[in-house]
């Protein structure tokens, strides 16, 4: 294994990465502000200048400048201005009299010993002539030196420029990524925005993909949490095309523990997207003790200098943490990794809504109507980018009444909106999302006969409309894209899947229609029993649907089954449960460490909660506790499902006196049983991370029941063992390595709100 601080990475001609080609961008699409970003990343990338701030006075929000100070041994070295110019008309030639406005300004700065270099950035294409022109009128004028960059030099700084595309990755959804990517990378980026559709085109780079790009750099790893329709998958999606691009990474798109396992390669740099890596609407806690599993493999890649991209919903994330082993991935816990992506600014949801507006399909007489009540919505917290991509669909928006109250409610209440929106869809409509819904969210395309029938038949439809319907609703609600085994239909974005299961729940009859549909499998993970409830899961089945309930998912493995039992279902259900397979309870039997992130421990912890486990299984796991507790130094008998769920007050006592008598007299032998798990890849500060917390619980839990010791403070007596272990180790850590992609570092003033919508309709 190489141990130097680089990763290894696969061998890849200099002539296959990169290509010439004619093709040019359509600069004249990215709209003014973006463009303004595109050049602040051209000065730094290729200019090497740094950008300071803006100066006042943006001619009405078309255009801009901003200076900067560089050093070195360039003739102009000192202060420059750079001057951006765009246009949104395609092949417009700049001339001299369109800059007439500029160059009195110019000569204003001259005076001021801020133009020594004078740069001008454009999308319009520039004739020698005019440039002659340009550069004699501004020189003319005091500039010290002036010149001027066109369409084709910024075209040719995209083909050519990895770093640079990074930092504007809009331009991997604007131009053709077979210019610039060699066959392998192109094929995998190709399934990667086939599951994007146009969204990729309208990015904006927010201060959360600059600190996503920073983390994943850094640390290998980055998580980015948000609540639904935050924006996490197409930050995930332009970093993963970045992937491919400027680490020459392979790149794959997993979906579960499971497919990270399968796809980790010992020789080779790779990037994993892995999307709602713990639930797509709520928490599906049976992945847990899989994720846990994988997590020390994912360690050991990392150091190899394969990362890991993952997006969560927050209160999703929020549930997995209890079970998750995160000390098997410590930077995970950092919160440099933890990216919050509804942190947006005024601004950045300002450039959000004013791409999705002006590249969307709505009118111009919609999109001027709507243009006085933008900045006041790009300022609401209600605000957020999926609903901003609705306001500029007719599909979504067509009918909305341009009244202040009425815009500013469809982004106060996007999921009411979204059910009405389905709600009033036609019967064959309806049944092109069933079809989707009833297989879990994905199938493959061509869709068959045999998995079409249930949705055709419960909406009234017919095989051939549900068909058409599919193709109709791509790209609004529905989405064809491509993975490495083809193509398969599945959500536009995952509210749907929210927005179609409320609207199944308002009807018993449609309830009943899922649990007859559906697969088993799906219905294990998508309801909860009567009186339950589960973030992010609107599927409630009545006890008058028990019966069926069984019927469907009664043949599914225990382990399964064992799940649905510890959170989704209610005594009635698991009374039926624990009669017709009592076979659930004999895989309960044995446990691992610690007893209270076992998923089987739960189980019996719910049974018993809700009056139906006997107590023979009671004592089984009352037993199994105190011994941990000797064995491992594990604090889960004092956790409070347990204090207060399972042991009797004896029991309790006879936990605090085998803590105070048996554990905490032997911290050395706990540590070093720890040590001998270590693997070099691990931090040793972090390896300890989970003794640490055991030993304080046991020890906070020895004095709340009155069994204090008048032994030394046992925490002392840890930290100085774990300090000895941890020198040690330092001798053979092995830090893992990373390489860094760019991120602008300027730091520009906004532009007003109002400006920045100023050619929203034209």
């Amino acid at each position: 294994m190489p141990t130097n601080s680089e990763p290894t990475q696969p061998e890849i001609s200099t002539a296959a990465t990169l290509l010439a080609v004619a093709g040019d961008y359509p600069l004249h699409k990215l709209g003014w502000k973006a463009f303004q970003d595109l050049c602040i990343g051209v000065a730094e990338e290729c200019l090497r200048r740094p950008v300071q701030n803006f100066l006042p006075g943006n001619d009405a929000g078309r255009d801009g400048a901003f200076v900067g100070r560089w050093e070195g041994d360039d003739p102009a070295a000192g202060e420059s201005t750079i001057q951006c110019k765009f246009t949104s008309k395609e092949a417009n030639n700049l001339s001299l009299s369109m800059l007439s406005d500029e160059l009195a300004k110019a000569e204003r700065l001259a005076q001021k010993g801020l133009a020594l270099d004078y740069i001008i950035l454009t999308n319009h294409a520039i004739t020698g002539e005019s440039e002659l022109a340009i550069r004699a009128a501004f020189q003319g004028v005091g500039v010290g030196r002036c010149r001027i960059f066109g369409s084709d030099f910024i075209n040719r700084q995209i083909r050519t420029s990895s770093r640079l595309r990074m930092m504007a990755p809009r331009l991997y959804g604007l131009g053709d990524l077979n210019d610039v990517l060699d066959a392998r990378a192109y094929a995998q980026a190709q399934l990667i925005l086939s599951a994007m559709g146009e969204d990729l085109q309208r990015l904006v780079v927010t201060e959360a993909h600059r600190r996503s790009v920073r983390a994943i750099s850094k640390h290998n790893v980055v998580l980015l949490l948000g609540p639904p329709a935050a924006g996490k998958s197409t930050i995930g999606a332009s970093i993963a095309v970045g992937a491919a691009d400027i680490w020459r990474s392979s790149t794959i798109r997993a979906t579960s523990p499971e497919d990270v396992q399968r796809h980790l390669s010992p020789d080779v740099a790779q990037f994993f997207w892995i999307d709602d890596a713990w639930g797509n609407t709520q928490y599906q806690r049976q992945t847990a003790e899989a994720w846990n599993q994988v997590f020390p493999l994912m360690q050991g890649a990392m150091k190899r200098g394969t990362r890991f991209l993952i997006t969560s919903r927050d209160y999703i994330w929020k549930a997995a943490q209890a079970d998750l082993k995160l000390q098997a991935i410590p930077v995970m816990k950092t919160s440099q990794v933890v990216i919050d992506v509804q942190q947006l600014s005024n601004a950045e949801k300002a450039q959000i809504l004013y791409n999705h507006l002006k590249f969307g399909d709505q009118p111009q007489k919609f999109r001027s109507a709507i243009k006085e009540f933008l900045p006041a919505i790009a300022e609401r917290k209600s605000f957020l980018p999926e609903t901003a991509r609705r306001i500029g669909s007719l599909f979504f928006a067509g009918d909305l009444t341009i009244k202040e109250a009425d815009v500013v409610g469809f982004f106060e209440r996007p999921e009411q909106f979204l059910l009405d929106t389905i709600s009033n869809l036609s019967n064959d409509c309806k049944a092109a999302i069933a079809t989707i819904f009833l297989n879990g969210g994905v199938i493959r395309s061509p869709v068959t006969s045999s998995i079409l029938s249930t949705a055709v038949s419960a909406f009234g439809s017919t095989e051939a409309a549900t068909r058409r319907e599919l193709q109709t609703l791509s790209g609004s609600l529905l989405l064809l894209a491509q993975d490495e085994h083809g193509p398969y239909w599945t959500y536009k974005h995952p509210t749907v899947s929210d927005a179609f299961a409320r609207y199944l729940a308002q009807s018993p009859e449609l309830v009943e229609l899922y649990l007859r549909g559906a697969k088993p499998e799906t219905i294990l993970y998508a309801v909860v029993c009567a009186g339950v409830t589960i973030q992010g899961a609107p599927m409630v089945v009545p006890a008058t649907l028990n019966e069926l309930l069984f019927e469907r998912i009664g043949n599914l493995a225990a382990g399964a089954l064992r799940t649905f039992v510890s959170y989704r279902s209610n005594v009635a259900f698991s009374q039926i449960m624990l009669m017709r397979r009592p076979d659930i309870l004999e895989g309960a039997r044995h446990f691992i460490s610690p007893i209270h992130e076992d998923p089987d421990a739960s189980f019996l912890v719910n049974l018993h909660r809700q009056k139906v486990l006997p107590i023979d299984w009671r004592d089984h796991l009352a037993t199994k506790l105190l011994q941990a507790l000797e064995d491992e130094a594990d604090p889960s008998v004092f956790e409070a499902d347990y204090i207060e769920t399972i042991l009797t007050e004896q029991e309790v006592q006879q936990a605090a006196v085998l803590a105070r008598d048996k554990v905490l007299p032997n911290i050395p032998h706990y540590v070093r049983a720890v040590r001998e798990e270590w693997s070099n890849d691990y931090p040793p500060e972090d390896h300890f991370y989970a003794l640490e917390t055991a030993i304080e619980t046991i020890s906070r839990a020895i004095d709340e029941v009155g069994k204090e010791s008048s032994r030394p403070d046992p925490m002392l007596i840890l930290h100085r063992e774990v300090r000895h272990a941890v020198d040690e180790m330092e001798e053979d850590y092995e830090p893992q390595s990373s390489t860094s992609a760019p991120v602008a570092t300027s730091t520009p003033q906004n532009a007003g709100l109002h400006s920045l919508f100023r050619d929203v309709d034209e």
